[in-house]
Protein backbone atom coordinates (compact mmCIF):
# COMPACT_ATOMS: atom_id res chain seq x y z
CA UNK A 1 0.00 0.00 0.00
CA UNK A 2 2.70 2.42 0.93
CA UNK A 3 4.63 1.85 -2.55
CA UNK A 4 1.53 2.93 -4.35
CA UNK A 5 0.68 6.11 -2.42
CA UNK A 6 4.34 6.77 -2.82
CA UNK A 7 4.75 6.30 -6.63
CA UNK A 8 0.93 8.60 -6.70
CA UNK A 9 2.51 11.48 -4.26
CA UNK A 10 5.97 12.21 -6.22
CA UNK A 11 3.43 12.33 -9.45
CA UNK A 12 1.03 14.50 -7.84
CA UNK A 13 3.72 16.80 -7.06
CA UNK A 14 4.80 16.85 -10.21
CA UNK A 15 8.70 15.51 -9.52
CA UNK A 16 10.24 13.98 -12.27
CA UNK A 17 10.37 10.20 -12.45
CA UNK A 18 13.48 8.49 -13.10
CA UNK A 19 12.10 7.48 -16.32
CA UNK A 20 11.57 11.32 -17.15
CA UNK A 21 15.42 11.67 -17.98
CA UNK A 22 15.08 8.99 -20.83
CA UNK A 23 12.95 8.96 -24.02
CA UNK A 24 9.66 10.20 -22.05
CA UNK A 25 11.61 13.71 -21.66
CA UNK A 26 11.09 14.46 -25.42
CA UNK A 27 7.74 13.43 -25.06
CA UNK A 28 6.95 15.88 -22.46
CA UNK A 29 8.28 18.25 -24.79
CA UNK A 30 6.27 17.22 -27.27
CA UNK A 31 3.34 17.14 -25.16
CA UNK A 32 3.51 20.81 -24.00
CA UNK A 33 3.43 21.79 -28.06
CA UNK A 34 -0.04 20.66 -28.20
CA UNK A 35 -0.79 22.17 -24.56
CA UNK A 36 0.75 25.27 -25.25
CA UNK A 37 -0.35 25.28 -28.70
CA UNK A 38 3.79 26.27 -29.29
CA UNK A 39 6.09 24.90 -31.92
CA UNK A 40 8.95 25.80 -30.37
CA UNK A 41 8.59 23.04 -28.25
CA UNK A 42 8.22 20.71 -31.33
CA UNK A 43 11.83 22.21 -32.10
CA UNK A 44 13.39 20.88 -29.15
CA UNK A 45 11.59 17.44 -29.17
CA UNK A 46 12.24 16.66 -32.80
CA UNK A 47 15.57 16.32 -34.50
CA UNK A 48 16.14 18.98 -37.53
CA UNK A 49 15.65 16.26 -40.54
CA UNK A 50 13.10 14.09 -38.14
CA UNK A 51 9.77 13.47 -40.74
CA UNK A 52 5.98 13.38 -40.07
CA UNK A 53 4.55 10.80 -41.82
CA UNK A 54 0.23 10.37 -42.30
CA UNK A 55 -1.89 9.27 -45.01
CA UNK A 56 -4.46 11.55 -46.56
CA UNK A 57 -7.12 9.81 -48.75
CA UNK A 58 -5.00 6.84 -49.51
CA UNK A 59 -1.46 8.95 -50.26
CA UNK A 60 1.39 8.98 -48.34
CA UNK A 61 1.67 12.26 -47.24
CA UNK A 62 4.77 13.81 -45.07
CA UNK A 63 5.84 16.86 -43.23
CA UNK A 64 9.27 18.43 -41.94
CA UNK A 65 10.04 19.82 -38.28
CA UNK A 66 9.73 23.05 -38.98
CA UNK A 67 6.32 22.45 -41.08
CA UNK A 68 5.27 20.70 -38.36
CA UNK A 69 5.93 23.27 -36.01
CA UNK A 70 4.22 25.91 -37.86
CA UNK A 71 1.01 24.65 -37.28
CA UNK A 72 0.56 25.44 -33.83
CA UNK A 73 -1.05 28.42 -32.78
CA UNK A 74 -2.13 28.60 -29.18
CA UNK A 75 -3.56 26.87 -26.59
CA UNK A 76 -6.93 25.04 -27.87
CA UNK A 77 -9.94 26.25 -26.06
CA UNK A 78 -11.09 22.74 -25.12
CA UNK A 79 -7.69 22.17 -23.18
CA UNK A 80 -8.75 21.05 -20.41
CA UNK A 81 -10.55 17.94 -21.91
CA UNK A 82 -7.88 16.99 -24.04
CA UNK A 83 -5.99 13.62 -23.03
CA UNK A 84 -2.82 12.69 -23.90
CA UNK A 85 -0.86 9.40 -23.45
CA UNK A 86 1.87 7.42 -23.55
CA UNK A 87 0.38 3.74 -24.21
CA UNK A 88 3.67 1.67 -24.40
CA UNK A 89 7.21 2.94 -24.19
CA UNK A 90 9.86 0.32 -25.25
CA UNK A 91 14.04 1.36 -24.52
CA UNK A 92 16.78 -1.00 -26.04
CA UNK A 93 20.37 1.16 -25.53
CA UNK A 94 20.22 4.37 -27.26
CA UNK A 95 16.84 3.71 -29.40
CA UNK A 96 13.16 3.66 -28.38
CA UNK A 97 9.43 3.31 -29.43
CA UNK A 98 6.59 4.97 -28.20
CA UNK A 99 2.59 4.81 -29.16
CA UNK A 100 0.93 7.88 -28.20
CA UNK A 101 -2.48 8.99 -28.29
CA UNK A 102 -4.67 12.50 -28.02
CA UNK A 103 -7.94 12.34 -27.34
CA UNK A 104 -9.19 15.74 -28.99
CA UNK A 105 -13.02 14.64 -28.47
CA UNK A 106 -14.19 14.60 -32.01
CA UNK A 107 -10.54 13.16 -33.35
CA UNK A 108 -8.58 10.48 -31.72
CA UNK A 109 -4.48 10.54 -32.69
CA UNK A 110 -2.35 7.89 -32.50
CA UNK A 111 1.18 8.39 -32.99
CA UNK A 112 3.60 6.21 -33.18
CA UNK A 113 7.14 7.60 -32.55
CA UNK A 114 10.90 6.59 -32.82
CA UNK A 115 13.40 7.71 -30.39
CA UNK A 116 16.89 8.14 -30.29
CA UNK A 117 19.38 8.93 -27.50
CA UNK A 118 21.99 11.84 -29.38
CA UNK A 119 24.82 12.69 -27.27
CA UNK A 120 23.03 13.22 -23.86
CA UNK A 121 19.74 13.84 -25.21
CA UNK A 122 16.77 12.18 -26.43
CA UNK A 123 15.19 13.53 -29.62
CA UNK A 124 12.23 11.98 -31.87
CA UNK A 125 13.39 11.42 -34.92
CA UNK A 126 10.25 10.07 -36.85
CA UNK A 127 6.67 10.02 -36.38
CA UNK A 128 3.88 8.36 -38.24
CA UNK A 129 0.29 9.06 -37.12
CA UNK A 130 -3.60 8.16 -37.87
CA UNK A 131 -6.47 10.20 -37.10
CA UNK A 132 -9.86 8.56 -36.33
CA UNK A 133 -12.71 10.95 -36.57
CA UNK A 134 -15.45 10.98 -34.32
CA UNK A 135 -18.98 11.86 -34.38
CA UNK A 136 -19.74 14.36 -31.35
CA UNK A 137 -22.48 12.54 -29.19
CA UNK A 138 -22.51 9.65 -31.42
CA UNK A 139 -20.19 7.10 -29.06
CA UNK A 140 -22.62 7.92 -26.26
CA UNK A 141 -25.42 7.37 -27.95
CA UNK A 142 -24.88 3.97 -28.81
CA UNK A 143 -22.90 3.29 -25.08
CA UNK A 144 -26.38 4.55 -23.92
CA UNK A 145 -28.56 2.58 -26.11
CA UNK A 146 -26.61 -1.14 -25.25
CA UNK A 147 -26.36 0.11 -21.61
CA UNK A 148 -30.33 0.30 -21.43
CA UNK A 149 -31.65 -2.64 -22.33
CA UNK A 150 -34.63 -4.19 -19.83
CA UNK A 151 -33.70 -6.12 -17.01
CA UNK A 152 -36.08 -8.11 -14.19
CA UNK A 153 -37.08 -5.86 -11.23
CA UNK A 154 -35.83 -7.26 -8.04
CA UNK A 155 -35.21 -7.03 -4.28
CA UNK A 156 -31.76 -6.87 -3.04
CA UNK A 157 -31.46 -7.32 0.49
CA UNK A 158 -34.23 -5.89 3.22
CA UNK A 159 -36.24 -3.04 1.48
CA UNK A 160 -34.17 -1.92 -0.81
CA UNK A 161 -35.25 -3.28 -5.00
CA UNK A 162 -32.96 -2.98 -7.70
CA UNK A 163 -35.35 -0.53 -10.68
CA UNK A 164 -32.54 -0.34 -13.36
CA UNK A 165 -31.54 -1.58 -16.69
CA UNK A 166 -29.11 -4.19 -17.42
CA UNK A 167 -26.14 -1.55 -16.59
CA UNK A 168 -27.43 1.44 -15.47
CA UNK A 169 -28.80 1.66 -11.91
CA UNK A 170 -31.78 2.36 -10.59
CA UNK A 171 -32.46 1.35 -6.64
CA UNK A 172 -35.98 2.14 -4.62
CA UNK A 173 -35.70 1.89 -0.84
CA UNK A 174 -39.47 1.48 0.57
CA UNK A 175 -40.76 3.07 3.57
CA UNK A 176 -43.88 3.08 5.74
CA UNK A 177 -44.17 6.67 5.19
CA UNK A 178 -43.00 6.82 1.27
CA UNK A 179 -39.65 5.89 -0.93
CA UNK A 180 -36.55 6.87 -1.82
CA UNK A 181 -35.58 6.68 -5.61
CA UNK A 182 -31.81 6.74 -5.96
CA UNK A 183 -31.42 8.08 -9.62
CA UNK A 184 -33.43 7.41 -12.39
CA UNK A 185 -31.62 7.33 -15.31
CA UNK A 186 -31.50 9.21 -18.74
CA UNK A 187 -34.98 10.51 -19.81
CA UNK A 188 -35.55 7.78 -22.19
CA UNK A 189 -34.87 5.29 -19.60
CA UNK A 190 -37.31 6.92 -17.24
CA UNK A 191 -40.71 4.93 -18.36
CA UNK A 192 -38.85 1.34 -17.68
CA UNK A 193 -37.49 2.58 -14.09
CA UNK A 194 -41.60 3.70 -13.52
CA UNK A 195 -42.51 0.40 -15.12
CA UNK A 196 -40.45 -1.59 -12.87
CA UNK A 197 -41.31 -0.05 -9.57
CA UNK A 198 -45.00 -0.94 -10.42
CA UNK A 199 -44.13 -4.09 -11.77
CA UNK A 200 -42.80 -4.98 -8.05
CA UNK A 201 -45.96 -3.76 -6.39
CA UNK A 202 -45.10 -0.08 -5.73
CA UNK A 203 -46.20 3.16 -6.57
CA UNK A 204 -44.15 5.78 -8.84
CA UNK A 205 -46.41 8.39 -7.07
CA UNK A 206 -45.35 7.17 -3.52
CA UNK A 207 -41.53 8.24 -4.24
CA UNK A 208 -41.29 10.76 -2.05
CA UNK A 209 -37.49 11.72 -2.08
CA UNK A 210 -35.09 11.34 -5.34
CA UNK A 211 -31.28 11.15 -4.31
CA UNK A 212 -28.97 10.81 -7.13
CA UNK A 213 -25.28 10.00 -6.96
CA UNK A 214 -23.86 12.13 -10.04
CA UNK A 215 -24.79 14.70 -12.36
CA UNK A 216 -24.09 12.82 -15.67
CA UNK A 217 -26.61 12.15 -17.77
CA UNK A 218 -27.19 8.40 -17.30
CA UNK A 219 -28.03 9.10 -14.04
CA UNK A 220 -29.72 12.18 -13.48
CA UNK A 221 -31.40 13.42 -17.06
CA UNK A 222 -34.64 11.88 -16.09
CA UNK A 223 -35.17 14.09 -12.66
CA UNK A 224 -36.92 17.07 -14.29
CA UNK A 225 -39.21 14.91 -15.75
CA UNK A 226 -39.71 12.42 -12.43
CA UNK A 227 -40.31 15.74 -10.79
CA UNK A 228 -42.82 16.78 -12.67
CA UNK A 229 -45.04 13.60 -12.38
CA UNK A 230 -44.06 13.20 -8.57
CA UNK A 231 -43.41 16.20 -7.04
CA UNK A 232 -40.72 14.10 -5.19
CA UNK A 233 -38.32 16.20 -2.74
CA UNK A 234 -34.46 16.36 -4.89
CA UNK A 235 -31.40 16.24 -2.75
CA UNK A 236 -28.22 16.46 -3.95
CA UNK A 237 -24.50 17.63 -3.28
CA UNK A 238 -23.67 21.26 -3.94
CA UNK A 239 -21.21 20.91 -7.00
CA UNK A 240 -23.42 18.34 -8.61
CA UNK A 241 -26.39 20.08 -7.83
CA UNK A 242 -24.90 23.08 -9.87
CA UNK A 243 -24.20 20.80 -12.54
CA UNK A 244 -27.52 20.05 -12.77
CA UNK A 245 -29.02 23.23 -12.95
CA UNK A 246 -26.96 23.77 -16.03
CA UNK A 247 -28.33 20.41 -17.49
CA UNK A 248 -24.84 19.18 -17.48
CA UNK A 249 -23.13 21.80 -19.11
CA UNK A 250 -19.41 22.80 -18.57
CA UNK A 251 -18.61 19.04 -17.39
CA UNK A 252 -15.05 18.87 -17.05
CA UNK A 253 -15.13 14.92 -17.89
CA UNK A 254 -16.80 15.66 -21.52
CA UNK A 255 -13.99 14.09 -23.77
CA UNK A 256 -13.28 11.55 -26.16
CA UNK A 257 -16.17 7.88 -26.06
CA UNK A 258 -16.68 9.42 -22.65
CA UNK A 259 -18.05 12.69 -23.63
CA UNK A 260 -20.67 14.70 -21.15
CA UNK A 261 -21.91 17.64 -20.93
CA UNK A 262 -21.98 19.94 -23.99
CA UNK A 263 -22.55 18.20 -26.24
CA UNK A 264 -24.63 15.45 -24.46
CA UNK A 265 -27.07 17.39 -21.77
CA UNK A 266 -30.13 17.13 -20.54
CA UNK A 267 -33.26 18.97 -18.69
CA UNK A 268 -31.77 21.24 -16.25
CA UNK A 269 -33.34 20.70 -13.20
CA UNK A 270 -33.10 23.04 -9.54
CA UNK A 271 -32.54 20.71 -6.32
CA UNK A 272 -34.91 21.07 -3.34
CA UNK A 273 -31.98 20.69 -1.39
CA UNK A 274 -27.76 20.64 -1.10
CA UNK A 275 -26.52 17.76 0.94
CA UNK A 276 -23.39 18.33 2.68
CA UNK A 277 -20.85 15.41 3.78
CA UNK A 278 -22.08 13.61 6.67
CA UNK A 279 -25.35 14.90 6.46
CA UNK A 280 -28.09 12.35 6.63
CA UNK A 281 -31.94 12.24 4.94
CA UNK A 282 -34.74 10.45 6.62
CA UNK A 283 -37.82 9.30 6.07
CA UNK A 284 -40.21 6.75 7.73
CA UNK A 285 -37.31 4.89 9.96
CA UNK A 286 -34.39 4.71 7.47
CA UNK A 287 -31.47 6.92 7.47
CA UNK A 288 -29.06 7.35 4.67
CA UNK A 289 -25.65 9.17 5.05
CA UNK A 290 -24.13 10.71 2.33
CA UNK A 291 -20.21 10.79 1.63
CA UNK A 292 -18.95 12.72 -0.78
CA UNK A 293 -16.42 11.10 -3.23
CA UNK A 294 -15.07 13.43 -5.50
CA UNK A 295 -13.53 12.66 -8.69
CA UNK A 296 -15.71 11.14 -11.29
CA UNK A 297 -17.63 14.26 -10.90
CA UNK A 298 -16.50 17.05 -8.14
CA UNK A 299 -19.48 16.27 -6.16
CA UNK A 300 -19.80 12.62 -6.67
CA UNK A 301 -22.32 11.27 -3.67
CA UNK A 302 -21.73 7.82 -2.09
CA UNK A 303 -24.32 7.31 0.47
CA UNK A 304 -25.04 4.42 3.52
CA UNK A 305 -27.53 2.58 5.40
CA UNK A 306 -28.60 0.06 7.30
CA UNK A 307 -30.75 -2.68 6.22
CA UNK A 308 -32.43 -5.82 7.98
CA UNK A 309 -32.60 -9.13 6.08
CA UNK A 310 -33.95 -12.33 8.31
CA UNK A 311 -33.53 -10.62 11.61
CA UNK A 312 -30.16 -9.44 11.29
CA UNK A 313 -29.15 -5.53 9.87
CA UNK A 314 -26.65 -5.17 7.25
CA UNK A 315 -24.50 -2.08 6.08
CA UNK A 316 -25.19 -1.08 2.63
CA UNK A 317 -23.55 1.16 0.67
CA UNK A 318 -24.68 2.46 -2.50
CA UNK A 319 -20.60 3.77 -4.02
CA UNK A 320 -21.26 6.84 -6.19
CA UNK A 321 -18.22 5.46 -8.65
CA UNK A 322 -14.18 5.57 -8.78
CA UNK A 323 -13.51 6.10 -12.39
CA UNK A 324 -11.25 8.93 -13.49
CA UNK A 325 -8.72 7.25 -15.75
CA UNK A 326 -10.17 8.35 -19.31
CA UNK A 327 -10.41 11.92 -17.96
CA UNK A 328 -7.89 14.85 -18.07
CA UNK A 329 -5.93 14.05 -14.63
CA UNK A 330 -3.41 16.35 -14.95
CA UNK A 331 -2.80 20.15 -15.88
CA UNK A 332 -6.69 20.26 -15.66
CA UNK A 333 -7.50 23.77 -15.02
CA UNK A 334 -11.47 23.21 -14.96
CA UNK A 335 -10.60 20.92 -12.15
CA UNK A 336 -7.27 21.29 -10.73
CA UNK A 337 -7.48 18.90 -7.76
CA UNK A 338 -9.41 15.60 -9.73
CA UNK A 339 -6.24 13.81 -9.16
CA UNK A 340 -5.65 14.46 -5.23
CA UNK A 341 -9.66 14.27 -5.14
CA UNK A 342 -9.79 10.61 -6.81
CA UNK A 343 -7.07 9.86 -4.70
CA UNK A 344 -8.02 10.70 -1.11
CA UNK A 345 -11.70 9.18 -2.56
CA UNK A 346 -9.97 5.95 -2.35
CA UNK A 347 -8.22 6.39 0.66
CA UNK A 348 -11.24 7.15 2.82
CA UNK A 349 -13.24 4.84 1.35
CA UNK A 350 -10.60 2.25 2.96
CA UNK A 351 -12.26 3.28 6.35
CA UNK A 352 -15.56 1.94 4.96
CA UNK A 353 -17.11 -1.13 6.21
CA UNK A 354 -20.07 -2.59 3.49
CA UNK A 355 -21.48 -6.12 3.80
CA UNK A 356 -23.65 -5.23 0.66
CA UNK A 357 -21.46 -3.41 -2.35
CA UNK A 358 -24.49 -1.18 -4.38
CA UNK A 359 -23.30 1.22 -7.32
CA UNK A 360 -24.59 3.19 -10.65
CA UNK A 361 -23.22 0.55 -13.36
CA UNK A 362 -24.00 -3.03 -13.36
CA UNK A 363 -19.97 -4.17 -14.02
CA UNK A 364 -18.63 -2.14 -10.50
CA UNK A 365 -20.98 -4.72 -8.30
CA UNK A 366 -21.24 -7.88 -10.83
CA UNK A 367 -25.07 -7.08 -11.00
CA UNK A 368 -25.81 -9.65 -13.76
CA UNK A 369 -24.30 -12.30 -12.30
CA UNK A 370 -25.49 -12.12 -8.81
CA UNK A 371 -28.76 -11.64 -10.01
CA UNK A 372 -28.55 -15.21 -11.55
CA UNK A 373 -27.68 -16.50 -8.66
CA UNK A 374 -29.96 -14.97 -6.18
CA UNK A 375 -32.71 -17.64 -5.55
CA UNK A 376 -34.94 -18.48 -2.74
CA UNK A 377 -33.80 -20.14 0.50
CA UNK A 378 -29.96 -19.88 -0.64
CA UNK A 379 -27.59 -17.34 0.19
CA UNK A 380 -27.58 -14.15 -0.61
CA UNK A 381 -25.35 -13.97 -3.63
CA UNK A 382 -25.23 -9.18 -2.78
CA UNK A 383 -23.69 -9.67 0.90
CA UNK A 384 -19.92 -9.67 0.27
CA UNK A 385 -18.20 -8.05 2.90
CA UNK A 386 -14.55 -7.91 0.99
CA UNK A 387 -16.19 -6.81 -2.46
CA UNK A 388 -15.71 -2.98 -1.29
CA UNK A 389 -12.18 -3.79 -0.93
CA UNK A 390 -11.53 -5.57 -4.04
CA UNK A 391 -13.21 -2.99 -5.80
CA UNK A 392 -11.45 -0.19 -4.31
CA UNK A 393 -8.15 -2.14 -4.96
CA UNK A 394 -9.28 -1.93 -9.03
CA UNK A 395 -9.98 1.28 -8.99
CA UNK A 396 -6.82 2.41 -7.37
CA UNK A 397 -4.79 0.21 -9.58
CA UNK A 398 -6.75 1.71 -12.68
CA UNK A 399 -6.31 5.46 -11.34
CA UNK A 400 -2.51 5.20 -10.62
CA UNK A 401 -1.68 3.34 -14.40
CA UNK A 402 -3.69 6.08 -16.18
CA UNK A 403 -1.98 8.49 -14.22
CA UNK A 404 1.54 7.45 -15.15
CA UNK A 405 0.67 7.39 -18.41
CA UNK A 406 -0.45 11.03 -18.89
CA UNK A 407 1.17 13.97 -19.13
CA UNK A 408 3.51 15.21 -16.34
CA UNK A 409 1.60 17.84 -14.22
CA UNK A 410 3.76 21.23 -15.14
Amino acid sequence: MFLPILTLALLLQGETAPADSGPRAAIELYFKAHAFGDGNYIRQAFTPDAKISFIDHGELKQWTREEFASRFHGPAADEYRRVRRVESLDMSGDAASALVTLDYGQVLLRDHLLLLKIGNEWKIVSKVFSAEHRERGQALHQTLKYWSQPFEPRRIIGNIYYVGSNMISSFLITTPAGHILVDTGHVEMLPMVEANIEKLGFRVKDVKILLNSHAHVDHCGGFAEFKRQTGATIIVSKPDGEMMMQGGKGDYADNGVYENGDNFDYEPIKPDRFIADGEQVDLGGVTLTAHLTPGHTKGCTSWSMRANEAGKDYDVFFLCGLTVSPYKLTNNDHYPNIAQDAQNSVMRLRNMHADVLLAPHDFYFNLQSKAARQKESEPNPFIDPAELGRHLTEMENDFRQALEAQERQR
